[in-house]
């Protein structure tokens, strides 16, 4: 019989964001390209809590102490997961652009919802104008981020 514990890891699981962390946490030369990872990518607030405190230490050893016990079982199953060795640093690459892609997808779909309800608010011209503006940013960075993919992919020759 399954504990609570593993339920709860399930509902709160996320793939990408796990393989992401599964890379960082068993590929350490990789900790130089995490930059590029913001703790605000990650859904979970476990796998936040991982990769906040593993850039702050980048030792596994000292990552286990600092983390709450609850956190343990989820840690020890990343590190343990089996994946392909091969091609580590374009895998973690991939999955660092899809991860922000989710979020800045994310932020535009909130900052459509708030756009919605200030219109219907009968918000300002002002108003509307600066939730414009601030509406523009995120789909300018998903421009950015599918115009890498697709240079990616032509590289790679699809």
């Amino acid at each position: 019989s399954t504990k609570p514990a593993d339920t709860r890891r399930i509902l709160f699981a996320s793939p990408r964001e796990e393989h992401c962390l599964v890379l960082l946490l068993q590929h350490p030369e990789l900790k130089a390209r995490s930059q590029r990872l913001l703790p605000e990518y990650f859904q979970s607030s476990a796998n936040r809590e991982i990769f906040t405190t593993w850039q702050e230490t980048g030792d596994l050893s000292l990552l286990r102490d600092r983390l709450d016990n609850t956190i343990w079982e989820h840690l020890d199953a990343l590190i343990a997961k089996k994946i392909p060795s091969d091609q580590i640093e374009r895998r973690y690459d991939d999955c660092v652009l899809r991860l922000q892609e989710e979020y800045l997808r994310g932020l535009e779909r909130k900052r459509e919802a708030v756009f919605a309800l200030e219109a219907q608010a009968g918000g300002s011209g002002a108003d509307l104008a600066k939730l414009k503006e601030e509406g523009i940013e995120p789909s300018l960075r998903l421009r950015e981020v599918f115009s890498q993919r697709t240079r990616k992919a032509h590289r790679q020759g699809g």
